[in-house]
């Protein structure tokens, strides 16, 4: 299973827009706010190396590998990109 995972504020507007994009799509998603909790945010800044919340990653639980995507914008074009991909044709006219 895929999922993503948002790491972010209460008081976010970027934030809840990638909540809202998510349920939108029907994504599975965890929603992390870790505003009242400055080490934990501080944590994964330096993990992700981001600065800013949104925080999003893609969770593969059947490998158990993460891929950071970033913060909203980045997201957005990560599901476009998905799209995109469902949609062009097998070059060997599989599928």
């Amino acid at each position: 299973m895929i999922y993503y995972k948002i790491i972010g504020w209460s008081k976010c507007p970027w934030c809840d827009k990638a909540k809202t994009e998510l349920i939108k799509r029907s994504k599975q998603f965890e929603y992390c706010l870790v505003g009242e909790s400055r080490g934990l945010l501080n944590h994964y800044k330096s993990i992700y190396k981001q600065e800013t919340v949104p925080m999003v990653i893609q969770i593969n639980t059947s490998t158990g590998h993460e891929r950071f995507i970033g913060g909203y914008t980045d997201l957005i074009k990560h599901l476009e990109r998905q799209l995109i991909e469902r949609k062009v044709p097998d070059p060997d006219g599989e599928g």
